[in-house]
């Protein structure tokens, strides 16, 4: 029995060992790769698994990161619209030279009216003002009448005033071809003028004196 027993452990022995060759060799011979690559599979496994705790920022080959690049770009942007803005008024369709022209133009068309107007201290008489009627003339007195009409045209012509001045009266002159009126600029009712008028066949009604 006992010789019995020691062959089959010396056969487990053997066979033990065999396998425990077997291994061996077989390591020795397996590439190296082989077996790093075993031990890295999990790690990058659990890399990829992991959410990244902060938002990565790309840097550029001057180590500036591109949030800084994309920062800077809008500043620029901004620059060049405040310089456009800044631009001078030609490049919006402004001519400055037309608009002083237009100015001067204001300026003396301003100084023409201010000049009319003190005109009137010093009235040109004596100048018939031409009419539009024909044939023997009729003094009229109907407001809004052509003969009436050409008589306001004679006194502003002589006084200065405007077509807003105020008529007080306009009446027989002494005469069925004169007339005397009385007027003032508008707003102001005690700066009268007294206008005599006299008619001129064929040229019209003339101022022949004011008074103030």
């Amino acid at each position: 029995m006992r010789r019995s027993e020691r062959k089959k452990s010396n056969k487990r022995n053997v066979v033990l060992f065999s396998a425990l060759g077997a291994v061996l060799l077989a390591l020795l011979f397996l590439p190296k790769d082989a077996l790093l690559m075993g031990s890295e599979e999990e790690p990058k496994k659990e890399e990829t698994n992991k959410e990244p705790k902060h938002k990565v920022v790309k840097l550029q080959p001057d180590n500036e990161s591109a949030y800084e690049d994309e920062e800077r770009e809008k500043k620029e942007a901004d620059n060049q619209d405040k310089t456009k803005k800044q631009e001078p008024s030609e490049e919006i369709g402004i001519d400055p030279e037309k608009e002083a022209d237009k100015k001067t133009k204001a300026e003396k068309a301003e100084a023409e009216k201010k000049k009319q107007q003190a005109s009137g201290d010093k009235p040109v008489l004596n100048e018939p003002i031409g009419t539009s009627q024909t044939g023997t003339h009729t003094s009229s007195y109907d407001e809004g009448s052509v003969d009436w009409n050409e008589k306001l045209k004679a006194i502003r012509l002589a006084t200065g005033l405007d077509e807003n001045m105020t008529v007080w009266k306009i009446a027989n002159g002494g005469g069925p071809q004169k007339s005397i009126a009385e007027v003032s600029p508008n707003k102001k009712p005690n700066e009268k003028y007294t206008v005599n008028l006299e008619w001129v066949d064929e040229k019209g009604w003339m101022v022949t004196s004011v008074q103030k």
